[in-house]
């Protein structure tokens, strides 16, 4: 798009060395981005991205084991769960890649997403420690693909990038796709709590930390709504996905 034919015939040469993705879901923990060009790539988009303040960690070896054991388990309680979901997000979800903490930030990521890598799903391995908060993370972060997938040829807001708003999930201001992703994503966090609740494969006190988790989304869905309402301008493909979140939350 710069019109530098050196740098698009360079980025060809290395799209054409690149070895298909493999037909299974894979871990890749993020490395040292100093001695893994995978891991430098992630950390380059997601810094290019002026609006949001993140930051990418890279992880032990050994951490990264550890969590992959509990996201396989965070996807065992949803398959028992909620199996149609798991199937949504094996075909979404080609790449898992764990992130470490920030520690000189004072708001953690605990997990995310990007389009132009879709298909790789972001946790913090430091976070989402049981298998029900894992399962909830991975109905959130699955839910932002989702909404990158269905915007190949539309988007789902027509509003500039200018100007932002209050947002659910964050403490910071968004622009209204921000603002619109944080709200769908709330009503398919509380879908996937409300069918855990009614699995039973809850103990009291997983329950009344499933109950919590859907009084939580159920507000950061209705106050992501109400600034949509009053300041979004959608398209018909947004207009359509979000009336389906509206609907279910309005009968759940």
């Amino acid at each position: 798009m710069a019109g530098d034919e050196t740098a698009a015939r360079r980025a060809l040469r290395q799209l054409e060395q690149v070895e298909p993705a493999p037909p299974n879901r894979v871990h890749c923990p993020l490395r040292s981005p100093e001695t893994c060009e995978r891991s430098a790539r992630y950390v380059e988009l997601f810094r290019d991205d002026p609006n949001d303040d993140i930051s990418l960690e890279p992880l032990t070896a050994e951490r990264a084991d550890t969590f992959e054991e509990r996201f396989e388990a965070g996807m065992g309680l949803m398959r028992a769960a909620f199996p149609e979901l798991v199937g949504e997000v094996d075909a979404i979800v080609h790449e898992v890649v764990a992130i470490g903490k920030a520690p000189e930030k004072a708001m953690q990521l605990r997990g995310a997403s990007h389009y132009q890598l879709w298909g790789a799903l972001f946790l913090n391995a430091d976070f989402h420690h049981t298998d029900a908060t894992m399962m909830e993370a991975i109905a959130h972060e699955s839910a932002h693909s989702l909404l990158f997938g269905l915007c190949t040829h539309e988007p789902l807001v027509d509003n500039d990038d200018e100007p932002v708003f209050a947002s659910p999930l964050r403490a910071d201001r968004r622009p209204m796709d921000g603002v619109y992703h944080a709200t769908f994503v709330s009503a398919r966090m509380h879908l996937a709590m409300t069918r855990l609740l009614k699995s039973g494969l809850l103990d009291a006190d997983g329950r009344a930390a499933a109950i919590a988790e859907l009084e939580a989304d159920r507000r950061n869905f209705e106050a992501g709504d109400s600034v949509i309402r009053q300041h979004g301008v959608l398209t018909p493909l947004g207009q359509d996905v979000l009336e389906g979140a509206r609907q279910y939350m309005a009968s759940a």
